[in-house]
C-alpha cells in the first residue's frame, strides 16, 4: 500500500515534518515513550514520515513537559503524553488540524517560534539542523541596542560576546575565545547594576553549558556540525561526501 500524503507537511521540504525532544542530563520527561507512540501511529496510518529530533538543553525541571515540534510550520506542542501523541498523528499530521490547547505560546517573548528559551536555563531548537553557536549569536542580536549602557558588564560585555561569536562563526575562533566567553558571561551574570545583563547573557550561558562540544568543534576542528556557518560549512559537506563515497 502506498503511503498516504500527510495534509500537514510539504512533500519536498527538507526539514522534518515532526520532531520530539530527547532526554539529556537529568531530564525527567517520558520522551522515549511518546516517540514510540508517534512512530507506531505514523506506521499504522502509513503516513511515511520519520520522527526527527530537537536539540534540547534541560536542567531536569522539564518546564514544558514533552515537546513535539513542527519545523515546517515553526511551532511546538507542549505537555505531550502518549494519549495526546495519537491525536497529534491522527489530527495534526493526517488531517492538518492544530491542537490549540497544546500549542506553545509565550506572550512575553517575541523571539523565533523555532527556538524556546526560559530563564530556568532550558533551551530547545525545533530540530537538529540549528548551529548552536549561531543560536547564541541570534539571542545577542535580538537584544542589540537595548542596553542603557550604564554599567560596564552590560555595555562592554554584550559587544564583546557578539564579537567573539562572530569570529567563531567565521572560522577565526581561537581557544582563548572560549575562555573569554566564559569570563564575560560570568561578569554579566554576577556584576551588573540591573538584571538586563543577566537576561541578555542567559541564553549564551545555557548554550555553552549544554552544547559546549559544538563550540569546541568550531574552534578546534574548524567544523560546524550543522553545516551552516559560512566559513566552515564546506568542510562538513566534503566530510559527508567522502563518507558517502566510502560507503
Amino acid at each position: 500500500m502506498e503511503p498516504q500524503v500527510p495534509k500537514f507537511c510539504r512533500i519536498n521540504e527538507q526539514q522534518a515534518c515532526i520532531t520530539i525532544c530527547e532526554p539529556s542530563g537529568t531530564c525527567t520527561c517520558d520522551c522515549h515513550e511518546v516517540r514510540q507512540v508517534l512512530e507506531n501511529e505514523i506506521a499504522a496510518m502509513n503516513l511515511g514520515l520519520t520522527v526527527g529530533t530537537m536539540k534540547v538543553g534541560c536542567n531536569g525541571d522539564c518546564p514544558y513537559g514533552v515537546l513535539v515540534g513542527f519545523p515546517q510550520r515553526g511551532f511546538f506542542y507542549d505537555q505531550v503524553d502518549g494519549e495526546l501523541a495519537r491525536e497529534v498523528v491522527s489530527g495534526t499530521l493526517a488531517q492538518g488540524h492544530i491542537l490549540f490547547d497544546h500549542l506553545h505560546i509565550d506572550p512575553l517573548k517575541a523571539t523565533s517560534g523555532k527556538i524556546l528559551y526560559d530563564r530556568s536555563g532550558f533551551i530547545a531548537t525545533i530540530d537538529d539542523s540549528f548551529c548552536m553557536v549561531k543560536v547564541a549569536q541570534y539571542f545577542l542580536k535580538f537584544e542589540e541596542g537595548v542596553s542603557c549602557g550604564k554599567c560596564v558588564p552590560c555595555r562592554v560585555g554584550s559587544l564583546e560576546l557578539r564579537e567573539i561569536l562572530d569570529r567563531i562563526i567565521q572560522g577565526k575562533g581561537e581557544p582563548e575565545d572560549l575562555q573569554r566567553l566564559d569570563l564575560v558571561c560570568r561578569a554579566m551574570q554576577d556584576a551588573p547594576f540591573c538584571d538586563f545583563a543577566r537576561t541578555t547573557s542567559g541564553p549564551v550561558v545555557a548554550i555553552l553549558k549544554y552544547f559546549r562540544s559544538e563550540f569546541d568543534k568550531h574552534v578546534d576542528q574548524k567544523v560546524c556540525p550543522a553545516g551552516v556557518c559560512e566559513g566552515l560549512a564546506k568542510e562538513v559537506k566534503e566530510e559527508k561526501a567522502e563518507k558517502a563515497r566510502q560507503e
